[in-house]
């Protein structure tokens, strides 16, 4: 196994092996290395290479979530610059309100290849790290994911998305540096 994959499945077995966390998983019958190398593999399918990065604030990422999402301890998060590439280059082109979040849905699902059946995508998070602070992440080119994951790409309408934009894994953030940051649902 690759170093850095090494050392990411050796950091989460020691905080899965907290006291709190190891309780909790023994009442679910799993050990943290169990769930060590269930997460690792979480890990992998999402990142096609992955590299230890250490930031420092002040730096601002962004996390789409739905209803069924965990926004405070969500893992997975991109570098506010992406949306606002996205929204640079869509910003002459006139959309009513509606259709603006749709097509931004719809762009940042195809760019950061989150199934629609994981994720609905009805708002933004921010995770704003203060000056100063820093956190430990680990990065790469996210991997290209089927639209609907549960049902073949043979499947009508079904297809790959292209992700390759860079995602991070926090394992471990203060929640309190997290917020809501934008609605992404259309009006119904």
């Amino acid at each position: 196994m690759d170093s850095t994959w090494q050392q990411i499945e050796e950091s989460l077995i020691t905080l899965y092996d907290l006291d709190h966390n190891r309780a909790a998983l023994a009442g679910n019958g799993t050990t943290p290395r169990d769930e060590a190398k269930r997460k690792l593999q979480e890990i992998r399918s999402g990142l096609s290479s992955a590299s230890r990065e250490s930031f420092v604030g002040p730096k601002l990422f962004l996390r789409v979530v739905g209803p069924g999402n965990r926004a405070y301890s969500g893992e997975w998060w991109f570098d506010a610059a992406v949306l606002d590439t996205l929204d640079a280059a869509h910003s002459r082109i006139f959309f009513s309100a509606a259709d603006r979040k749709r097509a931004l849905r719809d762009m940042l699902r195809e760019a950061l290849a989150v199934s629609s059946e994981w994720n609905p995508m009805t708002a933004l998070w921010a995770l704003e790290l203060p000056p100063g602070q820093s956190l430990v992440g680990y990065s790469g080119p996210g991997t290209p994911q089927r639209l609907f994951a549960n049902l073949p790409l043979t499947s009508e309408g079904n297809r790959m998305l292209a992700g390759r934009v860079r995602q991070i894994f926090f394992p471990v953030k203060n929640p309190l540096w997290v917020r809501e940051y934008r609605d992404l649902s259309s009006p119904e």
